[in-house]
């Protein structure tokens, strides 16, 4: 054995090849907080990369369970996998194989939509987009727009792939771009009423592992970059193009009209959880020393909340008192006529939805939890004083519920 390898151990070194380029920084990785939301194909070959490179904090989120038919293009799921839920199967498999002793892995079962709250994305350095569906993208984007957080997007199709790269508050975001399709898309298990439909078209994309494992590549290349300070490939796309073997590199021009661009100010962190009534959390704000007297909560533009539907038909009122993404179509009508129509032929009009909560709200509401207002855990809250300008309120005490093992190692 040479002299080099006794005094540097490298073999014993899980690290030591990628510790040889010289502005690597191994110890900014192993603190390194990332997250990763979708845990399919490219989400597995993500997870797999980062933690072979010795990234120490992860959350994984997905929703969905494990189908037979992912197995060819997911590396950490086996066949024994199908039927359970993919984050946590994730989640158990990545800490096997993570190289770094002290890693953490916290998992996140549920729609990232209307059920990750905004706070969740402060805590990380970069989030990675590994996802087959607009609606999540743009939900993502608009997140980590609020709270000034990098966003690396990867998509596949066939033998192609592409990633974007998104800085945290200038230069081009998603939505810069988004076409029409793309906003139909998004729109797609909804009606124009915002509640869910029970059944909607789903399209699944046409792909192969060697897709997602180069798209996966570039993405954790990037999140890298972004991590260790390098200087990371913002506002553009990397598309690739298996067929012909050609890569393009893709200027993302930004909208300086895009609506999606909006940064909270100064976040406010409060003692609560998600599971505070409505009336707490109020008397909480309108303190002097926070928004004063007369404050209220603004759910315009993050959610909606169905108070009541008056049936066209008969003129019965009935109360639901639920958001509107807890409610599916064929739940939103009329207790007493029973030829009423459903929720898609109903006109806006005979909706009565509640988009400001102050305490002269009326007393079972206030009552209600945030979390059955739609307020998922460690949301950020728009408060608006009576002066009419806006602070931002995060349920801080969520952190330990999201992230337990993090947040434990912290």
């Amino acid at each position: 054995m040479s002299e080099f390898n006794i005094l540097n151990n490298s073999e014993d070194n899980p690290f030591e090849r990628q510790e040889r380029i010289e502005w690597w920084n191994q110890e900014s990785l192993k603190s390194a907080r990332v997250l990763v939301i979708g845990a399919g194909a490219t989400g597995n070959e993500t997870l797999k990369n980062l933690v072979l490179l010795g990234i120490g904090n992860i959350l994984i989120c997905d929703m969905d369970s494990i189908s037979v038919s992912n197995l060819s293009r997911t590396v950490l799921f086996r066949k024994e996998d199908a039927g359970r839920k993919k984050a946590e199967t994730a989640a158990l498999r990545v800490k096997e194989i993570a190289l770094e002793e002290s890693c953490c892995i916290d998992f996140f079962e549920g729609d990232v939509v209307w059920e990750l709250g905004t706070g969740v994305y402060r805590y990380f350095d970069v989030v990675l987009g590994c996802l087959d569906n607009v609606e999540t993208r743009f939900a993502l984007n608009r997140n980590c727009r609020l709270v000034s957080k990098p966003w690396v997007d990867s998509g596949i199709s066939e033998l192609s792939g592409n990633i974007k790269v998104f800085a945290a508050e200038t230069g081009a975001c998603y939505q810069c771009f988004a076409s029409d399709e793309q906003l139909y898309a998004a729109r797609q298990r909804y009606s124009c009423d915002d509640f869910k439909k029970r059944i909607f078209s789903e399209h699944k994309m046409p792909t192969v592992q060697i897709s997602s494992a180069i798209a996966s590549a570039l993405q954790v290349q990037e999140a890298i970059k972004i991590i260790l300070g390098k200087k990371a490939l913002y506002s553009k796309k990397i598309y690739f193009q298996g067929t012909t073997g050609d890569f393009e590199l893709i200027n993302l021009n930004e909208d300086e009209n895009c609506y999606a661009h909006v940064t909270y100010d100064d976040i406010i962190e409060t003692p609560f959880v998600n599971s505070i009534t409505l009336r707490e959390f109020l008397q909480y704000v309108s303190q002097s020393q926070f928004s004063g007297k007369g404050a209220a909560l603004d759910f315009r533009g993050d959610r909606t909340f169905l108070l009541s539907l008056t049936c066209s038909t008969c003129g019965e009122k009935t109360y639901f008192y639920k958001p509107s993404f807890k409610l599916f179509t064929d739940e939103v009508k009329c207790t007493l006529c029973s030829d009423s129509p459903d929720a898609s032929q109903y006109k806006a009009e005979y909706m009565e939805y509640i988009y400001d909560f102050s305490l002269e709200t009326e007393e079972k509401i206030l009552d209600m939890s945030l979390n059955e207002l739609g307020v998922p855990k460690l949301h950020i809250l728009s408060i608006r004083s009576k002066d009419g300008s806006y602070k931002y309120y995060e349920l801080s005490e969520d952190l330990r519920n999201v992230l337990p093992l993090i947040y434990t190692k912290e």
